[in-house]
């Protein structure tokens, strides 16, 4: 897989995990477990600022546009689909072996794809 993709996956990752933990219902259930969810997020931020960096600028600079958009900026394609805006894809554009080696856009929605088979 190409590590630039990697990357994005990874970014989109953290930024979930971050949503997930300033939620308020998670916050109260990570509290009560004993856990401090104030410091997981600190780090999780620490992680995905450095991670970020590493990225090159124009994906870093897509990625955010995306996300502030869509919300989620890197989807899985499932069954030829983008999951993201549900549009079939070409299936010359999905019938490359190496379509993991390079990172792509959905041509429909713009979001970064991968395929996970």
């Amino acid at each position: 897989m190409n590590r630039e993709l990697e990357k994005l996956i990874s970014l989109h990752d953290l930024d979930i995990m971050i949503s997930d933990l300033v939620n308020k219902d998670i916050f109260k259930q990570e509290k009560k477990l004993g856990l401090s969810p104030d410091l997981a997020a600190a780090k999780l931020r620490n992680m995905r600022d450095k991670l970020f960096l590493t990225i090159g600028r124009k994906h870093r600079d897509i990625y955010d546009q995306l996300s502030g958009h869509y919300g989620n900026a890197v989807v899985p394609v499932i069954n030829l689909l983008c999951s993201g805006c549900f549009t079939q894809l070409p299936t010359a554009f999905c019938a490359s072996q190496d379509r993991n080696d390079q990172v792509e856009t959905c041509p429909s929605c713009g979001r970064f794809i991968y395929w996970c088979d």
